[in-house]
């Protein structure tokens, strides 16, 4: 699959459409778009996007932000879809302050991801 960088950022910066579900059944949310970032340990997901699946928080945790603040979050289990690939039981933090799908490397790392800059365009195998 290839999908080209969002040019809505400065720089430009990989993006990719993403579908949420409940563990084990069917995706019931429309895209979201969601920002890649290998930097991020985890993803990050706005509550509002969590609460129509009607999840119960997995567990809490303390999330430190690139600002250094640090604040306790619920974090909850969902199946992620990019493309015709399906992730199941990937855990997620509830960001109930943000906007923005942020995908970390608790996914990323499940995928064959190639970033290639030069042409504002990125490659995902599972």
């Amino acid at each position: 699959m290839k999908f080209p960088y969002d040019k809505h950022y400065f720089p430009p910066a990989p993006t990719i459409t993403v579908r949420l579900a409940p563990p084990a059944e069917p995706f019931q949310t429309t895209t979201i778009p969601a920002l890649v970032d290998t930097g991020a340990d985890a993803s990050i997901v706005p509550f509002a996007y969590i609460e129509p699946l009607s999840l119960q928080a997995d567990n809490r945790k303390y999330l430190r932000s690139q600002w250094g603040e640090r604040r306790v979050v619920d974090t909850y289990m969902v199946d992620i879809e990019i493309g015709d690939l399906r992730f199941p039981f990937v855990e997620i933090i509830a960001d109930e302050l943000g906007d923005e799908v942020i995908l970390g490397r608790n996914l990323l790392n499940k995928l064959r991801l190639t970033l290639d800059g030069p042409n504002e365009l990125m490659k995902i195998s599972g």
